[in-house]
Order: structure tokens, then C-alpha cells, then sequence
């Protein structure tokens, strides 16, 4: 069986540890299965979708894992901050990276990214979209609730299509509540990537990241350590399990 990711950073797993690492499969043999990773850091919906028909072709997987969402979130807030961020964020959308700002327009790029796959690999036996984890750790941030709309946009489109949820979200979120002071820790600029990803290979680590920075599932409020890749991991390897046939999109 192939399994294609294709997604963020949180897919790539550069920046922080990455969930591909606690993936299982129904039978428990990894070895029986090809795992092809193309996750981009930065990527957006539209950047995913600018790449998923390529992969398809290359890839012809039996499982597809969609994951994607948060920089169409994160990157208008970081143009709007300007200073390093201008170069940073001009650079991704140089590259397709770029954001859907209107629900509809989110929803519309999702579902002809499940229909494209659905025509492109005819066997294909489960399509799994992951909703958006928690964008730092504070969940009644103004950046969460555009999440919780967004979040909203793709259940409905699983909900047409056929699609399987592996809903992240709600699995960060159910632990995330019970924090009685969250730490609202997030990155304040593009150098603070490269400077943990260092920490993560040969300083602190992820774990002692998030010890000194107040975090419990991420390294920054969006990367995450090994308790969130972990929990990531499981709440789609469960998707991964369950047999579900997407429908071709009318």
C-alpha cells in the first residue's frame, strides 16, 4: 500500500518533530507499506493543490493524507506585522504559497483537490483530511477562531465527498482546554525557525523547547514536539484504519 502525505511543515517535519514518525498501519507491518512524504514548509491550500496533481501522477498512492490550512491563516498576519516577515512572505507566495482568505474560496480549492484525486488514481481507497491544530496554544485567540471557520469549511467538504476525517483539531483541543494557563508562546520572526531547529537536532531538544517556553504540544504554538506529533500520529493512523471509498465530486 502507498500512502502519500502532502501538506505543511507539520507534514515535512523541518521545524519540530514530525507526526509521519508515529504512524501505524491496520496490520501493525510498516514495511509492508511505501510512505512517501511531501510535505513543504510554508505551503498553503492552494500551494498543496498547485502540487498534488504532480504527486498523483508520480505516486499513484492507495491512501492520500491531506494536510493543510494554518498559512492561510498565518500568512496574512505575518505581512501585516512587516519588517522580516515582508521578504519572508513575498518569497512564499513567489512559490505558490498563497492564501485563501474567504471560506468559500477554501472550500472550493478543497473540494476539486478530492475530486482531482478521485479521477486521477481510480484505486484509490481513502482519502483522509486533517483538520487545522490549534494555531498556538491559547484557544480563544483571534487566530483560532478564523481557524474554527476554516476547520468548519473542511468537515463539510468531507461530509460531500465521501472523504475520511482524522480530526486533529479536536484531539489537540480536548487537551489543550484542560491547561489552566496556557502559555500563549509564539514565534515572532522568520529567524526564530532556523534557530529551533538547531535547538531541536543539538540543543535543547523539542521537549526542552516547549519546557522553557510554557508549551505542552508544540515547540513554537504551530510545530510540533514529540507529544503532539505523537497525538497527530494516532488520530490518523485511526483514519488510516477505517475502510471508506471517496465519491467522485459532480
Amino acid at each position: 500500500m502507498t500512502v502519500l502525505l502532502i501538506g505543511n511543515s507539520l507534514t515535512a517535519g523541518n521545524l519540530g518533530i514530525p507526526y509521519s514518525r508515529y504512524l501505524n498501519f491496520p496490520d501493525d507491518s510498516t514495511s509492508e507499506h511505501r510512505l512517501i512524504n511531501r510535505g513543504r514548509d510554508g505551503d498553503t491550500l492552494s500551494g498543496v493543490g498547485s502540487r498534488l496533481e504532480a504527486a498523483l501522477k508520480a505516486d499513484n498512492p492507495d491512501v492520500l493524507i491531506i494536510q493543510t490550512g494554518a498559512n492561510d491563516i498565518l500568512l496574512p498576519e505575518m505581512a501585516s506585522r512587516g519588517g522580516l516577515w515582508t521578504p519572508f512572505v513575498r518569497e512564499m507566495e513567489k512559490r505558490g504559497s498563497i492564501p485563501a482568505t474567504e471560506p468559500r474560496e477554501f472550500s472550493e480549492i478543497y473540494t476539486e483537490m478530492i475530486g482531482r484525486a478521485v479521477s486521477h488514481v481510480v484505486d484509490i481507497r481513502r482519502i483522509i483530511c486533517v483538520t487545522i491544530p490549534p494555531i498556538g496554544e491559547v484557544l480563544h485567540s483571534e487566530r483560532n477562531r478564523k481557524r474554527e471557520v476554516y476547520n468548519r469549511e473542511i468537515r463539510r467538504v468531507i461530509e460531500e465527498t465521501g472523504a475520511k476525517l482524522a480530526d486533529v483539531s479536536n484531539a489537540f483541543e480536548n487537551i489543550l482546554e484542560k491547561i489552566k494557563n496556557p502559555s500563549d508562546w509564539f514565534f515572532g520572526s522568520p529567524g526564530d525557525f532556523t534557530a529551533d531547529v538547531k535547538e531541536v537536532r543539538r540543543g535543547k531538544g523539542a521537549m526542552g523547547l516547549s519546557e522553557e517556553r510554557g508549551l505542552y504540544l508544540t515547540i513554537d504554538g504551530a510545530h510540533l514536539n514529540e507529544k503532539g506529533a505523537e497525538l497527530m500520529g494516532k488520530v490518523i493512523s485511526s483514519a488510516i484504519a477505517m475502510e471508506t471509498v471517496p465519491r467522485r465530486v459532480r
